[in-house]
């Protein structure tokens, strides 16, 4: 068998042809580069812009964190002085009531006392001297009684300050929300 002499060039034109159109390729593939090129430019600007954006929002969510920490912390204050001044009402309440009764069961035994000595017209030295006591300590108690009530009026006073101030009126929600979840009553 003799070789085909036309055979090697064939190969050689196949050769060349594949080559051409890997150069049209390379081109094309060089072209589609160059468009890319300022895509790629402003997803990589886009991407840095985001990551600043999600870095800043990341501030932004530690300091609001830090801002609900402080008014819970605000919240769990306000909360302790309400009670303490809830207490400190009721108890002043009672001792004005208890002083009320006492006051009344004075003023009571005062005018018997009283009605004795216009009955005795003799009157013991005893029973003024028991007239003048238990007018000193009405005239005490009522001063007493004076004072607690002033007392309790500065507590509502200060209950009112307090409900009234920014403070409380921002954290209502939270109390709303306690009281919702089964929380400690205020």
């Amino acid at each position: 068998m003799k070789p085909d002499p036309a055979a090697p060039a064939d190969q050689l034109n196949l050769l060349r042809q594949q080559l051409i159109l890997a150069q049209v390729r390379i081109m094309e593939l060089e072209d589609t580069r160059d468009e890319m090129a300022p895509r790629l430019a402003a997803v990589e600007k886009l991407l840095a812009a985001a990551q600043t954006l999600a870095d800043q929002k990341l501030d932004e969510a530690a300091h609001l964190e830090k801002v609900r920490s402080d008014l819970q912390a605000q919240f769990e204050h306000m909360r302790h002085m309400q009670h303490v001044t809830n207490e400190a009402l009721t108890a002043a309440r009672g001792e004005v009531a208890a002083r009320a009764v006492r006051e009344a069961n004075l003023l009571g035994e005062v005018e018997n006392l009283q009605k004795l000595v216009h009955l005795q017209a003799e009157g013991s030295r005893q029973q003024l001297d028991r007239i003048a006591a238990l007018t000193t300590e009405l005239r005490a108690t009522q001063t007493e009684s004076a004072t607690r009530l002033e007392r309790i009026n500065q507590l509502d006073a200060e209950q009112r300050a307090m409900k009234a101030a920014r403070s409380w009126r921002w954290t209502a929600w939270l109390r709303s929300l306690e009281r919702a979840l089964g929380g400690r009553k205020p």
